[in-house]
């Protein structure tokens, strides 16, 4: 029976959020052109309010307790495993999702590539960690102290 890591998925949605920070920073003239705002707009329009961060975190742990649950359902948690899963829902969900709205908004591809590509190398790191860091628990009738770490 697997029960899941708290402390693994917290890890996985924090190095989420500071993977965002460190790819918006790289990225980010590039991604204010694609969205056609400049930092002046971007600052005026959210000022210095923490909300777009909060939601951010919070969308990220979500994200990595989706990936905590479903691991164990789809195979054998692992580091790999974890890796797989993060890419596939990723790719076929969110990517694909972007792709649609996208075409209908009339966006930039570029802009389709940075924020897919984030979401894809993302989850996938988030399914490294929670995969690498998986607990398995034997039911409580017998458990006694017996709680086992896989890696």
């Amino acid at each position: 029976m697997q029960q899941l890591n708290h402390v693994a998925v917290w890890v996985a949605g924090i190095v989420h959020f500071l993977l965002g920070a460190v790819w918006y920073t790289v990225l980010g003239k590039t991604w204010m052109a694609a969205i056609g705002k400049t930092e002046e707009q971007m600052h005026s329009e959210h000022g210095n309010s923490p909300l777009p961060y909060i939601v951010a975190l919070g969308g990220a742990l979500i994200v990595a307790y989706t990936i905590a649950w479903l691991l164990p359902k789809v195979g054998a948690p692992s580091p790999n495993s974890g890796a797989k899963l993060g890419a596939t829902l990723s790719l076929t969900l969110i990517a694909t999702t972007m792709a649609m709205n996208y075409g209908f908004e009339a966006r930039p591809v570029v802009l389709w590539v940075i924020n897919a590509g984030y979401m894809v190398l993302g989850m996938a790191m988030m399914g490294v960690i929670i995969g690498a860091w998986t607990k398995s628990v034997t039911p409580a009738s017998s458990r006694r102290d017996k709680t086992a770490w896989h890696r």
